[in-house]
């Protein structure tokens, strides 16, 4: 039997599609198997697979099941020509009690297959994702912000790409409260 895996492959659907701003979309997905994910961090990371071309979501999970395979060593013993295309994101926001979780997309044309499937995509549509399994023994991986403590002041640069993290960073501070500087 293959070693319990801490990110592990999980079938989604497409619930809703929320308009953040003109270039930025929530996509809020369900199903059964979300509510075993877990997220560690307001950075979590996680990848998607879109299907495109012969790339088929299917074959992937099929070849999952197979006990020998980790859900990367199943990606990788796809032929490349039915390999699903493969993005880095961010879980914005877990439900598992509800079994959802909240991914955004940032638009940019449909020049790549990420964009190209958030351009399109409908509610019904399906995905594969792999995110970290909520009963997965071990270290807490897949995110990198972790602030020292007594911090002070921070600093966050982020392009488009990065703004679901930075939002959920930004989320989790707390807010001190303003002191003025006394007059000199």
């Amino acid at each position: 039997m293959a070693a319990q895996q801490r990110y592990r492959l999980f079938a989604i659907t497409l619930a809703r599609r929320t308009q953040v701003s003109p270039s930025l979309v929530r996509f809020t997905f369900c199903g059964p198997q979300v509510a075993q994910m877990a997220t560690y961090a307001p950075d979590q990371r996680i990848k998607l697979f879109f299907p495109e071309g012969e790339g088929s979501l299917e074959a992937l999970f099929n070849i999952a099941k197979l006990e020998e395979h980790d859900w990367y060593g199943a990606y990788r013993a796809l032929p490349d020509a039915r390999r699903p295309a493969m993005r880095t994101y961010t879980i914005r926001a877990l439900r598992p009690e509800r079994s959802e979780v909240d991914v955004e997309f940032v638009l940019h044309g449909d020049n790549g297959p990420a964009s190209r499937w958030a351009m399109h995509a409908r509610p019904g549509d399906q995905l594969a994702m792999t995110a970290p399994a909520a009963n997965a023994e071990g270290p807490k991986l897949g995110y990198e912000w972790k602030p020292p403590r007594g911090v002070r002041r921070i600093l966050i640069i982020a392009d488009e790409t990065a703004l679901p993290a930075a939002a959920g960073i930004l989320e989790t501070l707390d807010v001190l409260p303003f002191t003025p500087r006394s007059k000199r």
